[in-house]
């Protein structure tokens, strides 16, 4: 009997400690936060031609510096967008008069109101400089090049947001660093001419040089630049190359020492550096159709093309129909394949978006550019941007890549419907709010022409009565 009280008194124990538990596990429950759903969007790709910046074909200008020729027209350079969807000009600066001189005001201004007109006009330069147009001209001696470089920096700094990229020059004929009458066309030399260049073109601008091996020889070094080292400061992950006989002979008139090496070199070396280019007259081979042309581009990553040399070769892939293709793939094109979003999100919460998108061109960027989400009130038009710090220089051609953010909705943001956009502007201050210099997606019924914004096709509800997670972090949108 004694024993099976004792017994009957542990069970009751048991049971007021058991509610006791029960008890402090509701006090202490946190209020439950229901999931919130995704709403998820496919995207109509659109296979025509349109214009983006920094890509694509070429119009060649050239003009001798301090002489008034060869000026630029901005209704012409309009034009090329409107007529051929070019945004830019392959612009060759002469300086002939000035082999023995200082550049003078009236030139330097000269240049300056150039780079003014190509901004007004939405375009970009390939810019060179050479003291020669063929074999036999005179080029300058690198005590003067360096004057020159020098005199130039103020305004290479001020104009840098419309240089795509600076081609190297300066050295022999046309600037190509194979011929010179001043010795510059040796190791020792186009290492004077490419260092300086460097020094002086803004940080946030490449280079392209003539040949692999001229990069390899002024680097001393025959490895690729690495994922860590591309798009740094670093002199070597601002190399690029521009290869000036594309498939016109055996080795393009001598740009490859070994083909086959040189071609994988450049082919992992131009994930993150600009190539481009023009064709010539072949010579020993037949001229390359459009099949050939796109696998070679493919391949070695091409960002751009001279449309107007050589018309012997590039008229070509008009007859067989490649044409087309080559102008909407040359260099980036970016398509949107689906994204998830959250579709209601309350003041002070997280906004999730998840797109997929496809490089479907022969090349990644090469110059810096932003990433935003853009939300603007569809009734007071009221808009709100976050930039998402991505580096869209990583989208590599062929392959899917994802933006896949969290960002937090102000408290004070209003109350309503707001449209989702997706925008890609040029980081320079200059041309941030330029529609011309932001890129469009490939994909129907996306582009908001005046803006420069791709409607992501979804509007998101902004409310107090919405719930979800409370944002603890720090990206929000900005009004």
């Amino acid at each position: 009997m004694h024993s099976n009280n004792k017994n009957m008194n542990q069970i009751f124990l048991l049971i007021i400690l058991f509610s006791g538990f029960l008890g402090s596990t509701a006090c202490s429950k946190k209020p439950i936060v229901e999931p919130v759903e995704l709403t998820v969007v496919n995207y109509t790709p659109d296979n025509s031609k349109f214009a983006n910046p920094e890509r694509g074909f070429s119009k060649y200008t050239e003009c001798n510096l301090g002489t008034g020729t060869g000026s630029l027209d901005e209704s012409t350079l309009k034009q090329y967008r409107i007529n051929d969807n070019i945004t830019m000009i392959y612009r060759i600066v002469y300086l002939k008069n000035f082999r023995s001189a200082p550049l003078s005001d009236v030139a330097l201004a000269d240049l300056d109101q150039d780079f003014e007109i190509m901004r007004n006009a939405g375009v970009k330069c390939i810019l060179r400089f050479a003291y020669s147009s063929n074999e036999t001209e005179p080029d300058a001696p690198f005590s003067i090049i360096s004057q020159h470089l020098d005199q130039l920096k103020p305004y290479l700094e001020k104009n840098a947001d419309v240089i795509a990229v600076m081609q190297a020059g300066f050295i022999g004929a046309w600037g190509e660093g194979y011929y010179s009458t001043s010795g510059l066309n040796s190791s020792g030399g186009r290492y004077q001419v490419y260092n300086k260049i460097l020094k002086t073109l803004p940080v946030n601008r490449m280079i392209e040089v003539r040949t692999p091996s001229y990069k390899r020889e002024f680097f001393q070094r025959s490895t690729n630049v690495t994922s860590a080292e591309a798009f740094t400061e670093l002199d070597i992950a601002r190399v690029g190359f521009h290869n000036d006989c594309f498939l016109a002979s055996s080795n393009d008139y001598g740009t490859y020492e070994n083909v086959t090496v040189d071609k994988a070199y450049l082919n992992k070396e131009c994930l993150y550096v600009p190539m481009g280019g023009e064709t010539c007259p072949p010579s020993g081979v037949a001229p390359a159709d459009g099949a050939k042309a796109q696998t070679e581009m493919r391949y070695l990553r091409w960002s751009h093309l001279n449309q107007d040399y050589y018309h012997g070769v590039n008229d070509l892939w008009k007859i067989d129909f490649s044409m087309d293709n080559i102008i909407r793939e040359l260099g980036y094109r970016f398509e949107l394949l689906s994204g998830e979003y959250t579709g209601k999100v309350g003041q002070g919460g997280s906004f999730k978006a998840r797109i997929i998108l496809k490089n479907l061109g022969y090349a990644p960027l090469y110059n810096p550019r932003m990433v935003e989400l853009v939300l603007k009130n569809t009734e007071s038009e009221e808009t709100y941007k976050v930039n998402l710090g991505i580096e869209p220089r990583l989208w590599k051609p062929t392959l899917e890549s994802a933006i896949d953010t969290v960002v937090g909705i102000p408290q004070d943001m209003p109350v309503g419907e707001y449209e989702l956009f997706l925008n890609l502007p040029d980081p320079e201050a200059t041309l941030y709010n330029k529609p011309e210099y932001s890129i469009r997606m490939a994909n129907q019924n996306v582009w908001e022409e005046t803006t420069g914004y791709n409607k992501l096709n979804l509007n998101i509800q902004i409310g107090t009565a919405n719930k979800g997670d409370v944002y603890s972090g720090s990206l929000f949108f900005e009004k």
